[in-house]
């Protein structure tokens, strides 16, 4: 029974981190002329607090990486929202990390021809990790910066 567990845990694993791999995308170059961004992280729960992920560590990582493009983070109608969710266990701590940009703007549905105020993406990447608690928190800044270099090389590509 152990094996199964052993092989299931395995499978899991694999499954849950192989979408991370798909790499940051651009879509139709809508990263063009943006160059003021709203920063917004969603609030950290408990076990990311356990497993020394927060604001500033991350902020200051990321902060960095974006000081390689000519953006501000200063408000706009673009969004720039970091999301963090991190499960701790006593040898290892597990944290969802993705960033997305989107802006709300009025969309028309194909179907019924109605117009809707809708949150529309137009850029996003994410990841999930794994690491000791005692690392946990730098892991995830590392990880962090990582994205937002994806971010600055979409953002190149899309504004030449």
């Amino acid at each position: 029974m152990t094996i199964f567990r052993a092989r299931f845990v395995l499978f899991l694993a694999a499954l849950l981190i192989a979408p991370s791999f798909a790499g940051a995308q651009t879509i139709d170059n809508k990263l063009k002329g943006v160059k003021k961004l709203a920063l917004t992280f969603e609030p950290f729960d408990a076990d990311s607090i356990k497993c020394g992920v927060g604001e500033g560590l991350l902020a200051s990582a990321m902060e960095r990486e974006a000081k390689a493009i000519p953006v501000k983070f200063d408000g706009s109608v673009y969004i720039f929202q970091v999301r963090v969710a991190t499960l701790a266990q006593p040898a290892i701590c597990f944290t969802s990390a993705d960033i997305s940009v989107y802006r709300f703007e009025e969309v028309r549905l194909s179907g019924d021809k109605r117009d809707l105020h809708a949150k529309v993406i137009i850029w996003e990447n994410g990841t999930i990790l794994g690491s000791s608690p005692k690392t946990h928190g730098r892991d995830v800044a590392r990880t962090m910066a990582d994205l937002m270099k994806a971010f600055v090389n979409d953002w190149r590509k899309d504004n030449g």
